[in-house]
This record gives C-alpha cells, sequence and structure tokens, in this order.
C-alpha cells in the first residue's frame, strides 16, 4: 500500500465518470489529489508525458473518436515519452484476443477489466512496483561497478517473478551497449533455470542485431512452432525475412500477424511495400487502401503515407481503365471518401503535387506532369512516402537526374519506420526506375494537351 500512495498515476479514460472513478480509488488507497492526473484523449495523454515523468500509467483501450489506447502506446513509445521506469496497464471492457494480440508486443506491465477493482489495483500495481525497485537496484549497481557486481544481487531478489524480470532487464542493459556475448550469457543462465519464452526471443532479436541471419531464422522458426499466436515472434519472423529478402516467408509470416491483430498498420504497411518491390499492384493496392482507416490518429500518420494511399486509389483506376474517373478525380474527395471522414484532408503540399502529377502521367499527360513537378519545393518533401511518390513519376518520365536527386534525399527523411519496413522502402525505390521504364506505356509523349489548373488542398 505505501509503494502506491507514494506513486504518482495517469489516468487516460475518455469517459469523465470512469476517470472520477478511478480517482477515487487510488485516493482511497492513499495517492495523494496532486499525483493523480487524469485526461480524456491521446493528445492530453502526450502532453502530460512531456511535463513530468508518472510512475504508472493507466491506459484506457478505446478513447474515442478513432483512437486507441494501442495508437497512443505506440506514439509515447517513438517519441521517448515514457521512461524505463514508468509501469504501464491497459484498461478495457473488451477482453478480446485481438486487443491483447495488438499490445503484446509492447509489452504492458498488465491489463486491468472495467470496472477496475481496489484489490486488483493492489495486487498487479505492488507486484509491478516491487520488480521496478529490484530493477533498480541492478541498474545501479551495473551504473556503478559493472556486471560484476550485479550478478550477486540475483540471489536477493524479492520473489521469482523479480528475479526472471531483473535478468531480462540487465539483458536488455547489455545488449543496449552492443555486449551481445554477455547478454546470450545472462539469457541462457536465466534459461538453464526457469523456461521463459521472453528470453529467447530476446537470444533471437540478439542475433538479428548481430545479423546472424541464418541462425536467428531457425531460432524464431522454432519458437513459432511453439508459441504460434506470438505476433512478437511473427514481427521478428518478419524483419529477418526482409533482411534476407526471402519475400514468400515474409508475406506468410506477416499474414498470420494480420490474422491475429487485423489492425496493425505496421504490418499491413510492410506487407504492400513487399508487394510494391515487386511492382504487383494488384496486391499491393488493397493493403494500402486498407490502411486509410487505421492512420489517423496513429503514430504512422504522415501526409506522405495518405499519399500512398491515394496513389493505389489512382492506380486502382487505372487498372479499371476507367478513363473518366482518372480524369474527374479529386484529392480532397478521395482521402474522404477512403478514410470515410468528410472533414479528413491530405495533408502537405509534397504529396499533394506528386499526386497530381501522377493523375495527370496516368492521363497521358506528360507536358502537365512536368510543370507541376516543377512547382515542388525541398521544404515540403518531408518523408520517404512522397520521396517515392515523385520518384515514380520521374521515372515514367525517363528523368534520371530528378529521380536520383530524389533518392539522395531519402535518407534524411525522418518519420516513424521500423527497420525491416525501412529495408523494404529502400529495396523498392532502389528498383523503381529501371522497373518502371520497363512497364511504361508506349505513349506518344509529344501529343499536345492542355495544361490545365493546378488545385491544391491547401487544408493543412
Amino acid at each position: 500500500m505505501d509503494r502506491i500512495a507514494q506513486s504518482s498515476f495517469l489516468i487516460i479514460d475518455d469517459s469523465n465518470i470512469i476517470q472520477s472513478a478511478t480517482r477515487a480509488l487510488l485516493m482511497k488507497l492513499g495517492v495523494p489529489m496532486n499525483n493523480i492526473i487524469s485526461t480524456a484523449n491521446a493528445k492530453g495523454a502526450v502532453q502530460a508525458c512531456s511535463k513530468r515523468k508518472f510512475d504508472i500509467i493507466l491506459i484506457d483501450h478505446n478513447l474515442g473518436t478513432g483512437s486507441t489506447g494501442l495508437q497512443l502506446l505506440e506514439y509515447l513509445h517513438f517519441k521517448n515519452l515514457l521512461s524505463r521506469r514508468a509501469l504501464v496497464f491497459i484498461v478495457t471492457g473488451n477482453d478480446s484476443q485481438e486487443v491483447f494480440f495488438g499490445y503484446s508486443q509492447h509489452e504492458p506491465d498488465g491489463y486491468l477489466i472495467k470496472p477496475i477493482r481496489s484489490e486488483d489495483i493492489i495486487k498487479r500495481v505492488t507486484a509491478g512496483l516491487q520488480k521496478r525497485e529490484y530493477c533498480d537496484i541492478l541498474h545501479q549497481a551495473y551504473t556503478n561497478n559493472g556486471l560484476p557486481s550485479v550478478k550477486p544481487l540475483f540471489a536477493k531478489a524479492p520473489d521469482t517473478a523479480a528475479l526472471k524480470g531483473g535478468i531480462l532487464y540487465v539483458a536488455d542493459l547489455l545488449t543496449e551497449q552492443q555486449q551481445y556475448e554477455e547478454a546470450q550469457a545472462m539469457l541462457a543462465g536465466l534459461l538453464q533455470v526457469h523456461d521463459v519464452l521472453q528470453a529467447k526471443v530476446k537470444q533471437t532479436e540478439i542475433l538479428v542485431a548481430q545479423k546472424n541471419y541464418q541462425q536467428a531464422l531457425e531460432q524464431v522458426n522454432k519458437l513459432i512452432r511453439f508459441n504460434p499466436f506470438n505476433v512478437r515472434l511473427l514481427k521478428l519472423k518478419t524483419t529477418i525475412c526482409t533482411f534476407t529478402e526471402q519475400w514468400e516467408e515474409a508475406e506468410e509470416s506477416i499474414l498470420q500477424h494480420i490474422q491475429l491483430h487485423s489492425g496493425n498498420i505496421e504490418q499491413t504497411l510492410t506487407l504492400a511495400w513487399v508487394h510494391l518491390i515487386h511492382l504487383d499492384l494488384e496486391k499491393a493496392i488493397p493493403q494500402l487502401i486498407k490502411t486509410a482507416q487505421l492512420l489517423p490518429h496513429s503514430m504512422w500518420d504522415t501526409p506522405g503515407r495518405r499519399g500512398m494511399i491515394l496513389f493505389a486509389d489512382l492506380m486502382a483506376l487505372q487498372r479499371k481503365n476507367d478513363s473518366s474517373a482518372l480524369k474527374n478525380w479529386r484529392l480532397d474527395g478521395a482521402w474522404s471518401r477512403l478514410c470515410n471522414d468528410p472533414k479528413s484532408r491530405l495533408r502537405g503540399k509534397g504529396p499533394q503535387k506528386a499526386l497530381l502529377a501522377i493523375q495527370a502521367l496516368l492521363n497521358e499527360d506528360n507536358d502537365k506532369a512536368q510543370h507541376i513537378l516543377t512547382l515542388v519545393e525541398d521544404k515540403e518533401v518531408v518523408d520517404f512516402e512522397t520521396i517515392y511518390l515523385l520518384c515514380w513519376a520521374y521515372s515514367r518520365l525517363g528523368d534520371k537526374n530528378n529521380f536520383s536527386r530524389y533518392q539522395q534525399l531519402s535518407e534524411k527523411t525522418q518519420a516513424p519506420v521500423s527497420e525491416g519496413l525501412a529495408n523494404l522502402q529502400d529495396i523498392a525505390l532502389n528498383g523503381l526506375y529501371e522497373a518502371n521504364q520497363n512497364q511504361k506505356n508506349t505513349v506518344d509523349s509529344n501529343t499536345e494537351k492542355p495544361k490545365g489548373s493546378i488545385v491544391l488542398d491547401e487544408t493543412n
């Protein structure tokens, strides 16, 4: 009880009633009012975490307005707004397997089912705080005197759960400092005493960090055979397969992952890029369009990624040979239709101009496309996907110089992306020029076409 009373809490729930009830419960357990902050949405949570570090964060799964606790948790991790010491508990009234699969790769400290009961808070939070205190002791010893001073402390672990968590914690510290052999030895020692799946997963992740992909793939396949519903293992296999360019196995593991957690944006995007590498638009288009209703409110939402969805929409029209729809296609209307939100817009002038140029190319108006592309300013190109769209247009025009110029800019873009996805995108871009030149239609580019007006969506 004393541990809980001395902790700071952040409550994130779109219901004011539940916020008040949770706050009252915590105060009844001795937590001072000024140590309890509550907010109704992801924006408020980000602001709160930017101002202070919380000991315990209670995140409701359904935050309203299309946003979820999972999207928030991803964003907080990406922005490094959660301290290593923070305990994260997912609060939900939905105990479906898909919800748990979605959060499992982020390894929250536990789940609390609504309505929250005081005994659940006491049991789960106290256990988490006890493990954290033990990890703090290990961290301090490691910082002051190195690994030799840590090992004797394992015998002083308060319980088995703390011992397992402490060894995994130290293994993470060693891995971060690229002391891979020491980390592997630490995990092997744990596995001699306890069969801990998390330790086996970390061993495989270390092999990937060492670029020992063959051994890593053998190990992850063995683990998946006995743990077919572990999304972290499936994601790890996908990463290995993308680095080794084993595309069929990569696609198989992604599809297994998506079957368990259909709302996983990263895996859906990864699958789309696997298909884009081979210019297999028939398979890439539905995956890209699927993300239209998933992107908003997520950390993956960027102007270029919205642009890629609209690119898929354009290519779908071309594949249907719907020339009338191609000519009448509009940025704002297409995005509102795909994301099912009439107020939502494509942001960013870079992807807007790139898409208008691609539309012109698909309408066989190369002059208009070239004119639009000259209007693009480097400051408008802020993510990889916008670069890909511009490079796609320049590859269709056979403009190798401008293609190469934007290709070089891709190294300077900063947007949420996993290592495996970044690798896929680089492969797709590197092969785009030659592939697009081979596939482009043989049309008379000198045919006179009216330039027409260029209408950008000014909404940002």
